[in-house]
């Protein structure tokens, strides 16, 4: 679904309000109208989109969750946190190998 060299990045206009006394984030999308609540583990993946590419999404959220999951199991997770996030349009993918 996604290749390793994607980059990832919030898109355009979204708004990331952390509530890290509740344990979630919300997002508000403003070009499709909605209002998405994040657990933790979607709130990481958000937090870590910067520009980064699917390889070095992958190394930095394993890092994050090795102990409490093995590799293969963090890479599953991130690439459904990711996919959800994308479909949501809180993240967006470019394809763009030079930065």
């Amino acid at each position: 679904m996604f290749c390793p060299t994607d980059r990832f990045e919030h898109a355009p206009g979204i708004v990331l309000r952390p509530m890290p006394e509740w344990g979630l984030a919300y997002a508000y999308t403003p070009l499709r109208p909605a209002l998405t609540e994040l657990n933790t583990t979607t709130w990481l993946i958000a937090a870590l989109c910067e520009g980064t590419t699917l390889a070095e999404l992958e190394a930095a959220f394993a890092d994050t969750v090795r102990r409490v999951a093995g590799d293969n199991a963090a890479r599953d997770t991130l690439h459904r946190g990711l996919a959800m996030l994308v479909e949501a349009g809180i993240i967006a993918r470019t394809e763009e190998t030079a930065r």
